[in-house]
């Protein structure tokens, strides 16, 4: 699968790598040309197939209903459910447990794909998302099974071309799994400053884990976008941390 499906990581953070860009500090002269949008320029750049997000990504920008049933049935099959399809481009969204109602089967201009658990998930909530037509696959029992959930992306949605969105605990798992193959760094020039605020990669784990273990990053590109912003692009190289 990993010859034939490519993951792309893009984040924009500030200069210390936080995520919350209503705290940055503000733009130093931008001469009137206002908040300059490279993260989108560089998303249009990269041009994906599909898009992944965290629960806590789509929880704060698109919807915050949450789904609510009486009963908790175990689903009778994890088969993929392909809804209609009205883009061409996807967004997918790790929920492991189901919990997010959405309106429709559109999120930011896209189809909406939704990635579960198959024993945290109840069937009453893949009934509600057949209701409307949103497509979902699973990603082991917990929902945490990244591998597998690429492989149903790659054979039963046909995407060879991925980018990993975050937020930073989705961008920390697929670090500690080795299943980034480039990362697109959007550097805004402000400072948050704050301990304890998201950053880029956030892996829950072990205070002694080493999440990055076994990779290297090669610089491919850096380029000064207008206002002060720059955008860095790396290639992963993985190796065997005995061998380093």
């Amino acid at each position: 699968m990993r010859t034939t499906l490519k993951v792309t990581c893009l984040m924009e953070s500030s200069v210390d790598g936080r995520l919350d860009e209503s705290r940055w500090s503000l733009l130093y002269d931008c001469k009137g040309e206002g908040d300059p949008d490279v993260y989108y320029e560089t998303k249009c750049q990269i041009s994906p197939e599909i898009s992944l997000l965290g629960k806590g990504t789509v929880l704060k920008h698109h919807c915050n209903k949450e789904f609510k049933a009486d009963t908790f049935t175990a689903i009778r099959s994890a088969k993929p459910f392909l809804g209609i399809r009205k883009h061409a481009q996807l967004t997918a969204v790790f929920d492991a447990k189901g919990t997010i109602a959405y309106e429709n089967n559109t999120i930011f201009g896209t189809t909406l794909l939704v990635i579960l658990g198959q024993k945290t998930t109840s069937e009453e909530y893949l009934d509600f998302l057949r209701s409307k037509e949103i497509s979902y696959t699973f990603a082991g029992d917990d929902g945490h099974d990244i591998k597998q959930a690429l492989k149903s992306i790659y054979q039963d949605f046909g995407i060879k071309n991925v980018l990993l969105c975050g937020g930073g605990i989705l961008n920390g798992a697929f670090l500690k799994q080795g299943l980034i193959d480039e990362l697109y760094l959007v550097l805004y020039p402000g400072i948050d400053g704050l301990s304890g605020v998201n950053s880029i990669f956030e892996y829950q784990g072990k205070k002694d884990e080493l999440p990055a273990l076994g990779q290297s990053l090669e610089l491919l590109s850096c380029e000064v976008k207008r206002a002060g912003v720059v955008v860095l692009h790396y290639r992963f190289h993985f190796y065997s941390p005995n061998s380093a």
